[in-house]
C-alpha cells in the first residue's frame, strides 16, 4: 500500500453517499472506484466526486481496502468474497443479521489475518469518547433510548437497526463484563411485518442493568442515554453531542413546630467539556486507515464485532 490507501466503495445509496463524501475527504485516502448495480445511481455521485464507477465487484480487486454500505442484505456475499481476497473491510452495521454468517466472516478474517471493522459509529461520537475517559467505576445502571420517526423503507429490524447501537455501548461501558442475562420484547407497531420496536433488558455478572429501547415509530429522533455508578450520573445526549453529571450529596427531611415538613436535596452538577475532534462518520474512517495501515491492532478490533450482535440475536430469539 502506497501513502495515500486506495478505497474501493461497494453501495452509493444514502449511506454510501455518506461514506463516499468522508473517503474523498479524506487526507490518508483516495477515493478510487464506486461500486452499485444501478449505473444511474452511482455515475452522478462518482462524476462529483471524481472518481471510477463500476457495476461489478471486481473492481475492488485493485484497491487497498473496502468500505460495504449497500443494503445489510448484500453484506455477506460482498464480505465474503473480499475477505477471501485478503482485502481489509470496513462494513456498515451490522455485518450480518444473521449471527452465524457474522460469524464465519470474523472466523474468515481472522484465518487471513485481515483486518475487519463493523460500523458501530457511535463509538466515535465526541460525547462518548469523553463519557468513556471520565467513567472510573463500573456502571450499576444503563438506560439507553434511541428513537425516530417511521423509515417506510427499512426491511431490517430495529433491533439489528438502531437497537444494536445501544447495546454496543452498553456493553463498552461495562468493558470486559458480558451479560449473563438477556429479556427482550418487539413489536411491528401494527404497520409492517418488520419490527419497529424492542425493548430489552441486560444483566451483567455484578448485578449492574441495561435497560435499552429503540424505536422506528417515533414522532422525533431521541439518542440519549443515561449511566448511573454508585457515585455518579452520566446524562448523555448523542445528538447534541453533550454530557451533565450528576452527583447527590446530601438530603435531609426538615420537621419543626410551626414549620411544614419539607425535602432538601444537595446534588452537585458538572458540565465537562467535550473536545469535538470531527465528524464520527469521519473518526471512524480514520481509525479503519490505522487498521489497514497496522498502527492499531486488528485482533482487537475483530473481536469487538461479535458481542454485540450476540446479543442482538439473543434478544430477537427471546422476543
Amino acid at each position: 500500500m502506497g501513502a495515500r490507501a486506495r478505497i474501493a466503495l461497494i453501495g452509493a445509496g444514502a449511506m454510501g453517499a455518506n461514506h463516499a463524501r468522508v473517503i474523498a475527504e479524506s487526507e490518508g485516502a483516495d477515493l478510487a472506484v464506486i461500486i452499485d448495480t444501478d449505473p444511474e445511481r452511482v455515475r452522478p455521485l462518482a462524476e462529483r466526486l471524481g472518481c471510477a464507477f463500476a457495476e461489478d465487484l471486481d473492481a475492488a480487486a485493485g484497491c487497498d481496502a473496502v468500505v460495504i454500505a449497500t443494503p445489510t442484505a448484500f453484506h455477506a456475499e460482498a464480505a465474503r468474497g473480499l475477505l477471501e481476497l485478503g482485502k481489509p473491510l470496513l462494513v456498515e452495521k451490522p455485518v450480518t443479521p444473521d449471527l452465524e454468517t457474522s460469524r464465519a466472516l470474523v472466523a474468515c478474517a481472522e484465518r487471513r489475518a485481515v483486518p475487519l471493522m463493523c460500523g458501530f459509529v457511535e463509538r466515535f461520537n465526541p460525547v462518548v469518547a469523553t463519557m468513556r475517559s471520565l467513567l472510573d467505576e463500573e456502571p450499576v445502571h444503563i438506560v439507553g433510548l434511541r428513537h425516530s420517526p417511521e423509515t417506510p423503507r427499512s426491511t431490517l429490524s430495529v433491533v439489528f437497526d438502531l437497537l444494536i447501537h445501544e447495546i454496543d455501548l452498553a456493553l463498552c461501558y461495562m468493558g470486559s463484563a458480558r451479560p449473563t442475562r438477556v429479556c427482550g420484547a418487539t413489536s411491528t407497531a401494527g404497520h409492517t411485518p418488520v419490527v419497529e420496536v424492542a425493548d430489552c433488558l441486560l444483566q451483567f455478572p455484578g448485578g449492574a442493568i441495561a435497560t435499552l429501547s429503540a424505536s422506528r415509530a417515533s414522532q422525533r429522533k431521541v439518542r440519549s442515554q443515561l449511566v448511573a455508578t454508585s457515585t455518579a450520573l452520566y446524562d448523555v445526549d448523542l445528538l447534541r453531542q453533550d454530557l451533565t453529571v450528576y452527583r447527590h450529596r446530601a438530603h435531609a427531611q426538615g420537621v419543626g413546630a410551626g414549620q411544614a415538613a419539607g425535602y432538601r436535596a444537595e446534588t452537585v452538577i458538572d458540565i465537562p467539556f467535550v473536545r469535538h475532534t470531527g465528524e464520527p462518520l469521519a473518526l471512524q474512517f480514520a481509525h479503519f486507515l490505522d487498521l489497514v495501515s497496522g498502527r492499531t491492532d486488528a485482533c482487537t478490533e475483530r473481536n469487538s464485532i461479535l458481542p454485540a450482535h450476540e446479543v442482538a440475536a439473543a434478544i430477537e430469539a427471546c422476543a
